[in-house]
């Protein structure tokens, strides 16, 4: 197995799992979990998309992505909340017009 597909496997099938409890669960916290998740994860794989001519030629760059996605998901870190709230959010609050506007034309 390759190192880009072991982080992708990192990177959907556990997430996909627990988002999938997360759904037939009672409680909402778990689901706005997960679906914080996969707007970080979507984000950063449309900037990874981009970078990863740079990024591939980085010693160690599957390491630390494979790091950075356990990171993200750990219920007990909640890295991609952490980043959804300090960067994301408040990007998207600042923009939210400008994307309406492009998804409405």
């Amino acid at each position: 197995i390759g190192p880009g597909l072991l982080c992708n496997l990192v990177g959907f099938v556990y997430p996909a799992y627990a988002s999938f409890k997360a759904i037939e669960s009672e409680g909402k916290e778990d689901d706005t979990q997960w679906l914080t998740y996969w707007v970080v994860y979507a984000i950063f794989n449309i900037v990874e998309t981009f970078a990863d001519v740079i990024l591939f030629w980085f010693p160690f760059y599957y390491s630390l992505k494979f790091g950075f996605l356990i990171w993200l998901f750990l219920p007990s870190i909640r890295g991609a909340q952490y980043l959804y709230n300090t960067i994301i959010l408040p990007f998207f609050t600042v923009q939210e017009k400008r994307f309406n506007d492009a998804v409405q034309d």
